[in-house]
């Protein structure tokens, strides 16, 4: 994006080398791009402001906030700035905000949070959280240059280790009546007959294929649908895929009320969906700093298999 064009501007605490920030994402960027890569001081509020302020201006911004849990600082800007100057005749906001999000790294309970359920809830702000299976640097190029309202981008802390990898997932034709989708996409890893249908998006993708490994050692098949637009949702592409599935579980890592998936279920209810269907996610408390109660809060491997096992087989018995 800094390379294609000169319109873009990275903002963010420590973003200089040698540090290149959190989690190292930006090293190298401040001093091949002098000038273009800024660091503020620590205040969300100022930075994303700044953002806002630029893309007025003509630019097209990058806000990087170092944890998803500090952009609460920067929620008036966002809430009651970014997505209102749109209102005005050929007045584009054209700002990402960039962020690290999630736990299970032992963060505690203002370093680990998912806080996606609140940036869904702010009408006219798109919101995109990739998985491993997508091209997250094509995805944060089209926010960046293609699409000129206001981004909050997440990305999982722990699929920076992680090597990007499509696999034998597809892409589904992305609906015109959906804005957005096009340039950020839903993939599918298909299954001709499965028992469950899951739809999962950022870090959860992982885990679920990894409890869909565990459950074809039962004889049992999944279908796995990620998106990585959860704002404006996606709505006639996941209907179209799940309104006929005989049983669906939404996973999410952030709690499980308000927010992208209780607003998924909501539509396909709607819509006369007359399979099973159950959400999953975390309870509505603090996360642990110790690693044995975070996973006690947050969905692994073996607690999401112990769920998702139990939903299916509950299904067989009726």
């Amino acid at each position: 994006m800094l390379t294609n064009d000169a319109r873009v501007i990275l903002l963010g605490e420590d973003l200089h080398d040698p540090y290149g920030g959190a989690f190292k994402v930006t090293a190298g960027l401040s001093t091949d791009f002098a000038g273009r890569v800024i660091s503020t001081p620590i205040g969300e509020a100022g930075l994303v402001g700044a953002s806002i302020g630029l893309a007025l201006a003509g630019y097209r911004p990058v806000a990087e906030i170092m944890f998803a849990d500090f952009i609460t600082l920067a929620m008036d800007q966002i809430y009651n700035h970014a997505v209102k100057f749109g209102m005005f005749d050929g007045v584009h906001v054209p700002l990402v905000v960039r962020t690290p999000s999630g736990g299970r790294r032992g963060y505690g309970p203002t370093h680990s949070q998912s806080p996606e359920n609140l940036m869904t809830a702010v009408p006219g702000l798109t919101v995109v959280f990739p998985s491993h299976r997508h091209d997250v640097g094509r995805l944060l190029e089209a926010a960046s240059l293609e699409w000129n309202h206001p981004v909050v981008f997440f990305e999982h802390k722990l699929l920076y280790g992680l090597i990007q990898d499509q696999a034998d997932y597809e892409v589904f034709p992305a609906s015109p009546a959906d804005p957005g989708s096009a340039l950020f996409p839903t993939l599918v890893r298909r299954h001709a007959d499965p028992d469950l249908t899951v739809v999962a998006y950022g870090g959860m993708v992982e885990v679920v294929e990894r409890v869909a490994v565990s459950l074809r050692q039962e004889d049992l098949t999944v279908e796995i649908v990620a998106p990585s637009l959860l704002q404006p949702l996606p709505r006639h592409a996941l209907l179209e895929l799940l309104i006929d599935s005989r049983c669906v579980a939404i996973v999410e890592e952030s709690p499980a009320g308000p927010g992208f998936g209780s607003e998924l279920a909501a539509i396909l209810l709607e819509h006369g969906f007359v399979g099973r269907l159950r959400r999953f996610g975390a309870p509505p408390v603090p996360i642990p700093s110790a690693r044995s109660l975070e996973s006690s809060i947050l969905l692994d491997e073996r607690s999401l298999f112990d769920k998702v096992a139990s939903f299916i087989t509950d299904g067989f018995r009726r």
